[in-house]
């Protein structure tokens, strides 16, 4: 009776210890991101009380500092970071700031309105198992909208459909970070309040499957994106993983710091290190944005930058090349309108977009996914023609001559391969410079109703009616 006694605490304490293990195990984390018919693979370190995410294949990395109430906000390609606390800031700068970066007289600040953001949690009772946890469905709404008297008007609503499970190594963080974090200055020097309300307490715990949705002003579906976790390891992470990296530069927010890059116009001779370098020159395999640069922009006018349309899937029949410069040209011509104008952006980079819109002073930049599928079979083979497939792999052109030729072709030039029951599918969302918020975000398609019929146009005016009412209300 003793041994057997003995034994079963010895099982308790080694399960105990495992346990400790367990929840003291560094954790690395792989997860899917399907978005406008493009899927991304993103990573999170788990150490302790922080957290590193690498988002969109890496081109923005996310430090959760639990332990010191902030998030670090990290672009690697221009070698910056925005630091965003829990808490109000204080008053005195940042110890964090780099010593040589510039100071100016501040702007004079204008009193705005209130920006109110309700968050809903609702646990829905079901439960299921996944990687080995009871996984928790919880659906979560948030509601953003401004008092009229507000700086930045919005009227937005998003749902979060959710899997969540009790993992030992989930972050024990303020959850409403998520939603709070993100306070945008207007122009002119304009501030708004943001409040947040909180109703529900549903516990979430580590999200192992996630749907965002945003919704249009009729309440129609607009954008989704979806995320999920494909794989669970853990190993021993280096602590400078949660840290700054070296050499970087701190700036209060990513737009504000492109636009000045873009102004000082000289890169700096270590190409590896300069973050204006970074902001002001273009691909060496796409035309330099400042031969496209337009004049100064009127006042009360809104400009728009029109991105590289990038293409997803595409049948042999289709080349993915002129599709993508079809419908981008059919927008710069259709996004005209009234106190709206329309600015190519020929960038194709993260960064580089960021700041040729500051350089071309773009209020929003238009972000075009299109994909291509065949009348009566799935979308594009994989036996298609070489320019399909790279157009279908890497969605921009591929050298300059590709860039300069496409200017010329129109959506009559793609609706001579356009078959019988072929669709397009677009995917368009707009972003103001520096913000990875959408303000607006929807999903057109079309279908052919016989051969060498244009598709695309209808589509693009459609999207162009709907953005243009959009800008006009923000």
């Amino acid at each position: 009776m003793l041994k057997t006694t003995l034994f079963r605490t010895v099982i308790t304490i080694g399960c105990l210890i495992s346990m400790s293990v367990i929840a003291s195990a560094d954790t690395k984390v792989k997860s899917r991101q399907t978005s406008g018919g493009q899927t991304y693979e993103n990573t999170s370190y788990i150490k302790g009380k922080r957290q590193r995410s690498e988002t969109n294949n890496g081109q923005m990395i996310m430090i959760q500092q639990c332990d010191l109430r902030r998030n670090i906000q990290i672009m690697p390609q221009a070698k910056m970071y925005m630091i965003q606390p829990y808490d109000e800031p204080a008053t005195s700068p940042s110890p964090n700031t780099s010593n040589n970066t510039t100071t100016s007289q501040p702007s004079p600040v204008k009193k705005g309105g209130v920006v109110t953001s309700i968050v809903t949690t609702k646990d829905t009772g079901e439960r299921k198992q996944m990687f080995g946890y009871t996984a928790r469905h919880i659906i979560t709404t948030m509601e953003m909208k401004s008092s009229p008297d507000a700086c930045s008007q919005v009227n937005t609503r998003m749902e979060i459909d959710g899997w969540y499970i009790d993992a030992a190594f989930a972050l024990d963080c303020d959850s409403n970070r998520t939603y709070t974090g993100y306070k945008p200055k207007a122009g002119g020097g304009c501030q708004d309040r943001y409040e947040t309300k909180q109703i529900g307490a549903a516990r979430k715990g580590y999200p192992v499957w996630e749907k965002m949705t945003m919704f249009g002003p009729n309440g129609a579906e607009s954008f989704s994106t979806t995320t999920e976790v494909v794989e669970f390891s853990q190993a021993t992470l280096d602590p400078s993983l949660f840290e700054v990296p070296e050499g970087y530069q701190q700036v209060e927010d990513f737009s504000s710091a492109f636009s000045a890059a873009a102004m000082a116009g000289q890169p700096s001779s270590d190409p590896s290190t300069s973050p204006s370098t970074v902001a002001t020159t273009a691909p060496a395999t796409q035309p330099n944005a400042t031969t496209n640069q337009p004049g100064p922009k009127r006042a009360g006018v809104i400009r728009l930058g029109v991105t590289t349309v990038k293409t997803g899937n595409v049948a042999e029949t289709m080349n993915a090349t002129e599709l993508a410069a079809a419908v981008r040209n059919t927008l710069l011509q259709n996004l005209k309108s009234g106190n709206v104008e329309v600015v190519p952006i020929d960038a194709t980079g993260g960064a580089a977009i960021q700041a040729e819109a500051q350089q071309k002073e773009c209020d929003y930049v238009v972000y075009t996914n299109v994909s291509h599928k065949k009348g009566g079979g799935g979308f594009g083979s994989m036996l298609g023609s070489t320019a399909a497939k790279i157009g279908s792999s890497v969605g921009y052109p591929t050298s300059t001559a590709g860039v300069v030729a496409s200017n010329t072709i129109a959506a009559a030039t793609v609706a001579e391969k356009i078959k019988n029951k072929d669709e397009l599918t677009m995917d368009i969302r707009l972003e103001r410079p520096g913000s990875t918020t959408p303000s607006f975000a929807q999903t057109y398609k079309g279908k052919a109703k016989s051969g060498g019929e244009d598709i695309i146009t209808p589509l693009v005016q459609q999207a162009s009616t709907a953005i243009v009412a959009s800008v006009g209300k923000q």
